[in-house]
Order: structure tokens, then C-alpha cells, then sequence
């Protein structure tokens, strides 16, 4: 999935080589964003049941059509598939259209709108879910450093003022929605959720390619000044929840930001990103069968690349493993630059070498860690303990790690852990939000546990 820290070009290729083609799916008819954006919204299927479909880049590929997605609070994912006007299928896995699991279809009252979904899973009898209106949602937008960012502020449709949560990016050209699933939850116990589209991404300007994990810890921490000015959320109860490299940037945000109220990191690592990188690429070769001798010659090559982006040294040797790798594998991608000069190079060397241990050692903001047991990118263990080590090194007293067994990167109940099974996977595992939950419970006023 693409939450992981970006995965060297080279990796993705020699594991696609190995690929086995797939069967050619069945005829989906197509629909573009706005009529797909109709379906969107909250159907209940009984007091306290819910399921979200939202619009999605994930299995789409940045930069393409975004897909109808269903996520229920159960954990189940599930992209849509349209077949004719009301009518869509959802497959075996999250993002399979090659067989057919569910048939899904939209019941319209006398105007025309949108009143109901049923789902008939298999030939059993189908489930009802009304449509229900629990959210408020405005278009905000706010400054940070040069760049306006924009976004999408959702609140429980209850008066009064909430608590909130920001969500904070991946990495790659995440939009405002795209960590949403793992927070939605929680409007309906009474927070309030932001979203913002990430520099260059959307509506907001800026380019992320050429940020600074500060330029986007920047960011962050302008969305918690705009949050604290608003009279509809208590400025003392903001807190951030985001996934992969959001754990490089929260802790960054926290120590500049005044006083977020809490931490959420999904997958978030506590080494330097030019290790984690090394590690994913590493587990995602083996895990492909690729024999160790060539996972090896991978990982020196990477390394090579790492000690000239640093010192400036090394060029030779560096050039020298790369022609060999080609001269098997073909033209290395741009993320293996051929020629000192590639800009390529200015982005290793603003984000790779990166280490998260100052700032952890300066965080006091309470924190909850949540690890997948089978991350092949941010490897659980390690990285918790290189959190607990830094947070205990600086005096932190208020901190909560887990590892939730058969967890992928993105936390999908995974086999296995490898990026090339995501679309197969069929859900979030249930203890992600029970245990975000039951941590929130005690340190959020107006929280609604467990409704």
C-alpha cells in the first residue's frame, strides 16, 4: 500500500519481474468522481453498526480516478464496482473485481436521493444500512509558511464544542480524505476530524516533493493554531493521528506546536528513514523469493547511494555496482540516478537521513504507538523499542505501545505483510480501533466510548 515510506524504484521492479499475471477482470462500467461522490456518506445498519464509503486513491494509484470505497466499522474494505446506475459488486478482497463476493445496490426516495444501501453477500439474504446524516462538513483553508492548505473539517452534526483530531500524511501526494478511514470512527463518539490536502496536492499549493519533514511538521502545526482559534473545538483538547511518515513528522509538530493534546502513530518508525527504507526493501525482496545473493546486491547498491548522498564520497564505487545490478535487470529507475547531478539526489538528502531520536527525547505530549505485527516496512519491534528508548531517555511519562498481531503497514489483517498482497487483504484489524478507542476514553472530554 502506499502509506510506507517511498520504496526505491529498483525494489518495486525486480519483485514486479517476478509477478505472476493475473486473469483479465469482469466489464465495470465506468463512472467518474462526481456521480461516484453521490454514494458517499454514513449508512447505519442498526444502533451502533455503521459503514463509511468514501471516495479513494489507494488502490487507484495517485494521480488517477479516485475509487467508492466502503469501509465498515467492523474493519471490512471494500472498493465498489459499479454495473448500471445504483448498481455495484465488491469482490473477495478490498480491491478484487475478478470474482464477485457482494452485490450492492441504492435505494432513492420520491426526489431522487440517496436514501439506503443493501448488500447481499453471496446468496444469502441481503443487509440494509439507511442513510444517515451524524456529520457536519466544512471547507476550510489556512497559511503555513508560505503555502495555503486546504481542507475538510468534519464534526458530530451535535451542538456544541468538540474535541478534535488532525490527520497528518504518509508519505507521497496524500489528499485530505486519505487517512480518514483510520479516524472516522471517532466523529460519531464526538470528535471532530481534519483533513488537508498536502502541499501541491488537491487544492492547497506548495510542492511536497520539495519539503522538509520541518516544512511539514510546519504544517501541522498551523492546522492546530487554526483548530485553537475556532469557537466550535476546545484548543486544549487537539490532538494528531496519522500513519507512516506522519511518525517522523507528529513528534517534530508537537514539540513546536502549542501543546497538542495527544499522538496516535500508526507505523510510525523511531530510526532514521534511510534504515527504514533499507528494511522494507530488504523484507519486500525476500518475501518475493528473490534467492539472498541478489537481495544482498540490492541492498549494497542501496547503501552505496546513501554514503555519496551523504559525504559526496564514493561515486566510483557507487556507479560501479550500479552499471552491474543493469547489466541484469535492465535501465535502473530515476530513484537509482545514473549522474551526479540528477535532482533526484536533493530529495535523498532532505528526507533520508532524518533521525527521530532528538526530537522524541524532547516530546512530552502523551503518545500512543500502534504497530503491525507483520509491517514489512517500519518492523514493529524494533521501531517500538526505538520509541520507548527515546521517550524514556527524555523523562516521558505518558506513553502506550502495541503490536497488533497479523498487521500489516496500513494494519490490514495481512499473510504475510508485502505490498503486493494489498488489494487481496480484506480488512482493518478490528484491535486497531478498539484499542484507539479505549486509549482516547479517559483523555478526551464528550468522548462517547464505544457507541
Amino acid at each position: 500500500m502506499a502509506l510506507h515510506s517511498r520504496v526505491p524504484a529498483l525494489v518495486l521492479v525486480a519483485v514486479a519481474a517476478m509477478a505472476q499475471a493475473t486473469s483479465q477482470p469482469p466489464a465495470v462500467r465506468s463512472e467518474d468522481e462526481g456521480t461516484l461522490r453521490e454514494y458517499a456518506g454514513v449508512y447505519q445498519w442498526d444502533p451502533g453498526a455503521f459503514v463509511y464509503l468514501q471516495l479513494w486513491d489507494e488502490f487507484s494509484g495517485f494521480g488517477k480516478p479516485r475509487q467508492l470505497v466502503a469501509f465498515d466499522e467492523s474493519g471490512d474494505v471494500r472498493v465498489l464496482y459499479a454495473t448500471d446506475r445504483d448498481r455495484f459488486f465488491s469482490g473477495p478482497g478490498a480491491a478484487v473485481n475478478t470474482s464477485v463476493e457482494s452485490r450492492v445496490e441504492f435505494q432513492r426516495d420520491a426526489a431522487g436521493r440517496i436514501v439506503s444501501l443493501s448488500w447481499q453477500r453471496g446468496t444469502g439474504g441481503a443487509r440494509r444500512a439507511k442513510r444517515v446524516e451524524i456529520e457536519r462538513r466544512e471547507d476550510v483553508r489556512f497559511s503555513s509558511a508560505g503555502a495555503q492548505l486546504a481542507g475538510t473539517l468534519i464534526e458530530p452534526a451535535t451542538p456544541g464544542k468538540h474535541p478534535a483530531v488532525i490527520l497528518v500524511h504518509g508519505s507521497g501526494a496524500e489528499n485530505r480524505d486519505y487517512i480518514l478511514p483510520w479516524a472516522r470512527f471517532l466523529i460519531r463518539r464526538g470528535v471532530a476530524v481534519l483533513g488537508y490536502d498536502k502541499r501541491g496536492v488537491g487544492e492547497s499549493t506548495g510542492d511536497w516533493n520539495s519539503a522538509t519533514f520541518d516544512d511539514l511538521a510546519g504544517d501541522v502545526a498551523a492546522a492546530c493554531d487554526y483548530l485553537s482559534k475556532r469557537d466550535d473545538i476546545y484548543a486544549d483538547q487537539i490532538g494528531l493521528l496519522g500513519i507512516s511518515q506522519a511518525g517522523w513528522v507528529m513528534p517534530l509538530a508537537a514539540v513546536r506546536a502549542k501543546g497538542p493534546a495527544f499522538i496516535v502513530s500508526i507505523s510510525g518508525a523511531g530510526v532514521p528513514v534511510d534504515e527504514t527504507t533499507i528494511d522494507q526493501a530488504r523484507n519486500e525482496m525476500t518475501i518475493a523469493g528473490m534467492k539472498p545473493p541478489a537481495v544482498e546486491e540490492v541492498i549494497s547498491l542501496m547503501k552505496l547511494q546513501y554514503q555519496y548522498a551523504r559525504t559526496g564520497q564514493g561515486w566510483d564505487a557507487y556507479a560501479a555496482a550500479r552499471e552491474k545490478l543493469a547489466a541484469r535487470m535492465g535501465t535502473p529507475p530515476d530513484t537509482i540516478p545514473g549522474t551526479p547531478d540528477h535532482p533526484y539526489w536533493g530529495f535523498i538528502k532532505r528526507i533520508y537521513f532524518y533521525d527521530p531520536g532528538p526530537t522524541l527525547r524532547r516530546l512530552q505530549t502523551p503518545v500512543l504507538g500502534i504497530w503491525g505485527e507483520l509491517d514489512n516496512n517500519v518492523v514493529a519491534q524494533k521501531n517500538r523499542d526505538a520509541w520507548k528508548a527515546a521517550l524514556e531517555a527524555g523523562g516521558h511519562r505518558d506513553h502506550a505501545f502495541v503490536i497488533l498481531p497479523k498487521a500489516n503497514h496500513a494494519l490490514f489483517e495481512a499473510r504475510v505483510g508485502n505490498n503486493a498482497e494489498g488489494p487481496t487483504l480484506q480488512r482493518i484489524v478490528p484491535g486497531y480501533f478498539t484499542t484507539v478507542d479505549q486509549w482516547l476514553a479517559g483523555r478526551l472530554r464528550g468522548y462517547k466510548t464505544g457507541r
